[in-house]
């Protein structure tokens, strides 16, 4: 493999000075927030967050596998989700006192306590779902039901929604999973507990999942794609930069797809590019039509796995590899392949 030098960016300075600051607190914190005085770090946990981004939000809870966590998130903000995923990649392992999180994790016990918002109070324990499966993209549709949505202004059962589905689901897996969402004040023919919704998505999530998809262009020429699905750049969240390759070949069928010689060195060609570029990027989806395979690739911006993948262009033998990167967090360049 060949390497690379990139250029250090103002995130990655500030990065590296939040965990070299946090180095120097974490043991003040952990007792500050057993002794109920953590308030007094808050100035400081803003100022370093917001060198980073100040569109982060953070936040210190109760660890799963240690006794606090300290969480940083884009808040599903595409944008800037692989700024917290690369903050997270920083960390120092975790240990019994403290670990660390770019995304909200799952808290069912929340559903036990009572929320108190514009003077009402919000059971939780009530809170349901109608619940939608669409099995072939793998989202669940979701409308958020409590008996005192009907009391509650839409903005406020809006903020419930949210808060809830975070709670049973983890920001992660609703970012990924989850496809429609809506509120009512009106109970679901067949309501659903917290519970049942996270067995729906357990039902439907898979790491591993791919699709045809088949059209033409205007003029009749085929069109087949092959996508990860679902594509929702939160399974990526380091991801943040396109690199669409366009690979022309030789061989091919009276549809203009490649057949024979043609289609196993695109195939070779692909995986000898995602070697390159090992954990910093993957593969999200390609497209074939008119004699040309655009292969789409995703990868860290502040890795060399950009230079990886142009410098191996020049060895695509059967016509001129082109490429033109392109920072796109949200996936938005290949929404179109999106189900």
């Amino acid at each position: 493999m060949r390497f690379f030098r990139t250029k250090k960016t103002p995130e990655v300075d500030a990065i590296a000075d939040f965990w070299r600051w946090w180095g120097t607190v974490r043991e003040d914190v952990a007792a500050a927030v057993s002794s109920g005085s953590v308030d007094r770090f808050t100035p400081a946990f803003i100022s370093h967050v917001d060198a980073i981004n100040d569109g982060l939000q953070w936040e210190l809870t109760k660890g799963a596998s240690s006794a606090h966590a300290l969480v940083v998130t884009s808040a599903g903000d595409p944008a800037l989700r692989a700024t917290a995923a690369r903050w997270l990649a920083a960390a120092p392992p975790a240990d019994e006192t403290w670990s660390y999180q770019s995304m909200r994790k799952p808290d069912p016990s929340v559903f036990e306590s009572t929320m108190v918002i514009n003077d009402q109070k919000v059971e939780l324990a009530h809170i349901r779902y109608a619940i939608t499966v669409h099995q072939e993209s793998h989202q669940v549709d979701v409308e958020c039901y409590h008996p005192a949505f009907a009391g509650l202004p839409e903005e406020v059962q809006s903020q419930i929604t949210f808060l809830t589905l975070d709670w049973t689901l983890g920001e992660d897996g609703v970012e990924i999973w989850i496809g429609s969402i809506g509120w009512t004040a009106a109970e679901p023919l067949k309501p659903k507990t917290p519970e049942d919704l996270r067995n729906a998505v357990a039902a439907v999530a898979t790491d591993d999942n791919w699709v045809i998809l088949q059209g033409q262009k205007r003029d009749g020429t085929p069109i087949l794609a092959t996508a990860a699905s679902p594509l929702r750049s939160a399974r990526w969240p380091r991801f943040d930069l396109h690199v669409p390759i366009a690979l022309p070949y030789r061989v091919f069928n009276e549809g203009q797809l490649p057949v024979a010689e043609s289609l196993e060195a695109l195939r070779a060609f692909e995986d000898g590019l995602a070697a390159a570029i090992g954990s910093n990027g993957t593969l999200v989806a390609h497209e074939t039509s008119g004699r040309v395979r655009t292969l789409h690739f995703y990868v860290d911006s502040q890795t060399n796995a950009r230079a990886e993948l142009e410098s191996n262009l020049p060895q695509w033998s059967e016509g001129r590899a082109m490429t033109k990167p392109q920072l796109d967090p949200g996936l938005e360049n290949v929404r179109h392949l999106g189900r």
